[in-house]
C-alpha cells in the first residue's frame, strides 16, 4: 500500500523519501527532522551534516530503506569508502538489493574490487523464489483489492480501495458478485461471529475522494448478505486506518498510519478510543492479535515489529536476533508460534515468516518464503487457513499516482490471489 502522501525532495536522493503529517513527539517526527536536515545539508555540500543527520533519521526509523541507501552515499561522501561497504554488504546479507546508481560517489563504491560478491548477492537476491500452489484470478483490474478475509466455511471476502465495494465469493472457485458498497474504500476487513467488519478511509486512491472532508472509519456489516449494521468514524483528526483485528468478545483495534497509534473499540461500542500511542511509532500497518497470549503484534514500516500489551497499551520493540531487515512490512498474520508478513516497502518485495523466542520478545530467525514472483502488483493483504496462507498478489498499488490517478504503467492486472503452502516453523 502507498502508506505515504507527501515527498521530501532533494536533488541528489535517489528515489524520494515519503512522508505522512507531522506529528507532536514520536518516531515520524524525528525521521522527518532528520530528512529535512539532510536535504539541507545536502544542498550546502555540507557532509558531515548529512550523515549526521541521516544517523538521526535512522534512529528515529530504523526500518527505513531510503535513509539506509543514503547513508552508503553519505559515507562515501565523507572519506569512509570501507564503512560505505560494509552497509552494502549487511543490506546484501539481509536479502536486499539497493539502486547503488545515480551518483559519482556510488559509482566509485561499486567500482571497488570488493564490491564484486556484494552485487553478485544482491543479483541473488533479486530473483524470485518458491511457487504458489494456486493462484485464482479475477478479470477485474479496476478494484485497487487490499483487503481480504475468510470466513469458517472458507468464503472468500475482497474490499476494493478505489470503489469502496465489498464483494464475496461461496466458494473457494467462484466468481466474486457485490454484496454490499462501503462509505469509502476498503483497507482491510475481518469476519467475526457473522459480521464483516471494515476499515474505510475515504482518502488516497478512493475514487470519490474530495467529495466530503476526509474520515476513517470503522464499519460493520452482515456477513451473508452484505447488509451494513453501523459506521463508526474515528473522531480525532488525521486518520487513516490501515488494518484491524476484531476478538472474539468483539473488542475491534486498528492501526492508523497517518498519525501513528492505535485505536480500540469496546463490544458494542460507539467510539474508537486511541489504545496506544508509543513516540517510538511512526507509521504503524499490520496488526495481529494473540488473544490467549494477551498481546497484539505490530507492523511498523519504518520503525520495525511491535508487541503490545492488549490490557494496558504498553508497547516493546521485538528483540531483532536474527538480524533481519524489518521495514516495509504490510499485513500480519499469526501462525504457529511466529508471524507470517507480507514486506511489500523493501527491494526485493517477499513474504516472510518471523519466528519468535518462547516469552515472544525477541525474532530468532527470518525466512523467506515467496520472493519477486512473475503475476505480482505490490502484494498487500493476506489470510491464515489452516496450512495455507491466501494473499492479494496484485493490489495494483504501483499503477496508481499519489492524487489516484492511473499511471501508464506498470499496467493495471486483474485480481490474482496467490496460494502458499505453510510447513510447520
Amino acid at each position: 500500500m502507498k502508506k505515504f502522501i507527501s515527498a521530501l525532495a532533494a536533488a541528489a536522493f535517489v528515489g524520494a523519501p515519503v512522508l505522512a503529517p507531522a506529528s507532536a513527539e514520536n518516531g515520524l517526527s524525528g525521521y522527518r527532522a532528520g530528512m529535512e536536515r539532510a536535504a539541507a545539508a545536502f544542498e550546502a555540500e555540507d557532509w558531515p551534516a548529512l550523515d549526521t543527520a541521516l544517523e538521526d533519521a535512522q534512529a528515529a526509523a530504523p526500518g527505513s530503506l531510503y535513509v539506509y541507501r543514503n547513508r552508503i552515499l553519505s559515507r562515501m561522501l565523507t572519506g569512509r569508502p570501507g564503512e560505505a561497504l560494509a552497509l552494502a554488504a549487511a543490506a546484501a546479507r539481509r536479502g536486499l538489493t539497493l539502486n547503488l546508481s545515480g551518483h559519482p560517489a556510488f559509482e566509485a563504491l561499486t567500482a571497488m574490487p570488493d564490491f564484486v560478491p556484494v552485487a553478485a548477492q544482491m543479483e541473488a537476491n533479486a530473483a524470485s523464489l518458491g511457487a504458489p500452489s494456486q493462484t485464482r484470478e479475477f478479470e477485474d483490474t479496476g478494484l485497487l483489492p487490499e483487503a481480504i478475509a475468510y470466513d469458517g466455511k472458507n468464503k472468500l471476502y475482497i474490499g476494493s480501495v478505489r470503489t469502496g465495494a465489498i464483494l464475496k465469493a461461496k466458494q473457494m472457485d467462484e466468481a466474486l458478485t457485490l454484496i454490499s458498497q462501503a462509505s469509502g474504500g476498503v483497507f482491510d476487513l475481518e469476519v467475526r461471529n457473522g459480521t464483516l467488519w471494515a476499515a474505510v478511509n475515504n482518502q488516497l486512491a478512493y475514487e470519490k475522494t474530495g467529495e466530503e472532508d476526509a474520515f476513517a472509519a470503522v464499519m460493520a456489516f452482515n456477513a451473508k448478505t452484505g447488509a451494513p449494521i453501523r459506521e463508526i468514524r474515528v473522531t480525532q483528526e488525521d486518520a487513516m486506518l490501515g488494518d484491524l483485528e476484531v476478538a472474539k468478545d468483539g473488542t475491534v483495534y486498528a492501526s492508523d498510519s497517518i498519525t501513528p497509534r492505535l485505536f480500540r473499540m469496546a463490544p458494542d461500542g460507539q467510539t474508537l478510543e486511541i489504545f496506544s500511542a508509543d513516540p517510538r511509532f511512526a507509521n504503524p500497518q499490520g496488526i495481529a492479535l494473540d488473544e490467549k497470549a494477551g498481546k497484539l503484534y505490530m507492523a511498523d514500516y519504518l520503525a520495525g515489529l511491535f508487541v503490545i500489551d492488549v490490557e494496558t497499551g504498553e508497547a516493546t520493540l521485538l528483540t531483532n536476533e536474527a538480524d533481519a531487515w524489518l521495514g516495509g512490512i504490510d499485513g500480519l498474520y499469526l501462525y504457529e508460534d511466529g508471524l507470517i508478513g507480507i514486506q511489500n516497502g523493501s527491494t526485493p518485495q517477499r513474504v516472510v515468516y518471523i519466528g519468535l523466542n518462547d516469552d515472544k520478545t525477541a525474532i530468532t530467525s527470518f525466512v523467506t518464503m515467496h520472493r519477486s514472483l512473475a503475476g505480482w502488483n505490490e502484494p498487500t493483504h493476506g489470510a491464515v487457513i489452516g496450512k495455507d496462507f491466501h494473499y492479494i498478489a496484485t493490489s495494483n498499488w504501483p499503477s496508481y499516482n499519489d492524487d489516484g490517478t492511473v499511471k501508464d504503467k506498470p499496467a493495471l492486472q486483474p485480481l490474482r490471489i496467490m496460494t502458499l503452502p505453510l510447513e510447520s516453523k
